[in-house]
């Protein structure tokens, strides 16, 4: 999956970076202290900002990047994502989060749960619920305390407040089928920032990333004058 979201956007010329929480963080650590690294190795790696772009959890952590660290980010794009957890995002993560500390791995309830932000209808629903019942044992987590701090971190994310703020030239780009959030909260957060920009695909949901079409907007945006 990572490697069909990267590969479209070297295709496209650009090299691209791969990044993920450092291990062994202190469970205390916020969502703010999560932007706070990364403009650190921006800076520390590159000497200069570059072009940032986040999917879902990452989408939050843009946001917060650039709400709290401008400089490091040339142009933002915010995939998946808004202000702050949408009502379905943000309960599917914390059933996750309690499942983690109770078991050390993603539980099945926590997994069906979790379907309520990719499928509306329940018949779907239904049919899929024995087949995460089955895959929830066999995801292994490495570190449980990691995951649940940085669920717990993204819990309390928000910067609906701060969005007018926000000066970076970034795109929110999304699908309206994606159940997780609400179709106003990403317009919302495109809307409200003074540069934004909204791309919503009609027919798309959560994992716009695997798209083409996807990759070939993010570059046309990141290129433009």
């Amino acid at each position: 999956m990572t490697l069909r979201t990267v590969r479209p956007l070297a295709e496209h010329g650009y090299e691209v970076f791969f990044v993920n929480r450092w291990p062994s963080m202190d469970p205390t650590t916020t969502f703010a202290q999560v932007a706070e690294r990364h403009a650190e190795a921006i800076w520390q790696h590159f000497g200069s900002p570059v072009h940032v772009l986040g999917h879902s959890t990452g989408g939050s952590l843009v946001l917060q990047l650039i709400a709290d660290r401008p400089d490091a980010v040339r142009r933002a794009v915010v995939a998946s994502a808004a202000y702050r957890l949408g009502p379905v995002a943000k309960r599917a993560q914390l059933s996750l989060a309690r499942g983690l500390q109770r078991t050390g791995h993603y539980t099945a309830d926590a997994m069906v749960e979790g379907l309520d932000g990719m499928v509306r209808q329940a018949w779907v629903r239904t049919l899929l619920a024995p087949v995460m019942r089955v895959v929830a044992p066999r995801i292994k987590i490495e570190n449980p305390t990691d995951t649940v701090t940085m669920l717990l971190a993204e819990d309390a994310f928000d910067v609906q407040d701060r969005l007018s703020e926000i000066a970076t030239e970034t795109l929110v780009i999304c699908g309206a089928r994606d159940y997780y959030w609400t179709p106003e909260m990403f317009a919302e957060t495109a809307l409200r920032m003074t540069r934004g920009r909204l791309i919503m695909y009609p027919d798309a949901g959560h994992a716009i990333v695997l798209r083409q079409r996807f990759a070939d907007d993010v570059a046309a945006f990141l290129r433009a004058d």
